[in-house]
């Protein structure tokens, strides 16, 4: 049960701004963008609804600024760790990079949870989160995964077909911990659990030689 925490009389902008993105996360993943209200997201940050405004001046701005400030992880490995020299052996580059990627999906469930519900729907939201984090990531890895297809390494699929593929996998997996719980005996925010599911979304992308 989440229990809002104690009004702290010190102000502490940053601090506040953290706790209020962290609070409207939940809330967002917990009920969606037309289910979650201001009301419930400041209780849950612990701090005065009319408080909402000095940081996020409307429902929308904050749940971009939610989206901004946590779903920048992966896209900011794979800068870091897929270089086009690592294109001569797609194989080798695709096992050292994409498990990394995929465990970015697994690390906070609850974005994850958020990103499946608005690539879910057609809305102004859906066309911002595709723009904003799903097509800049496609381009990174898109060389990658034409690179892959010209080894032989995705089989009959196309690039699109096996990133999707692979990215609605990690979704629906990563973003419903608490429903897999639920249905099965399995711990899906179990360590080892994480990793045999990267390594059975790796065997679906890089076919058999």
């Amino acid at each position: 049960m989440h229990r809002p925490r104690a009004t702290n009389t010190r102000y502490d902008g940053a601090e506040n701004r953290r706790l209020v993105l962290e609070a409207a996360l939940s809330v967002f993943s917990d009920l969606g963008f037309a289910g979650a209200s201001t009301r419930a997201i400041a209780a849950r940050a612990g701090i005065e609804q009319g408080h909402l405004a000095y940081y996020f001046p409307s429902k929308l701005a904050l749940w971009q600024q939610v989206i901004e400030a946590f779903a920048r992880e992966g896209e900011a490995y794979l800068a870091a760790h897929l270089t086009p020299e690592m294109l001569a052996d797609p194989r080798q580059a695709a096992r050292q990079v994409l498990p990394g990627y995929l465990r970015s999906y697994a690390n906070n469930p609850r974005l994850t949870r958020l990103m499946l519900q608005e690539f879910s729907v057609l809305s102004e939201r859906h066309e911002w989160v595709v723009e904003t984090m799903g097509r800049p990531v496609w381009e990174r890895l898109r060389p990658l995964f034409q690179a892959l297809a010209e080894a032989g390494a995705l089989g009959d699929a196309t690039p699109e077909i096996a990133y999707f593929s692979m990215i609605g996998a990690a979704l629906i997996t990563f973003g419903n911990p608490d429903l897999i719980g639920a249905m099965t005996s399995a711990d899906p925010l179990e360590a080892k659990w994480i990793d045999r599911a990267i390594e059975h979304m790796m065997g679906r992308i890089l076919a058999p030689t």
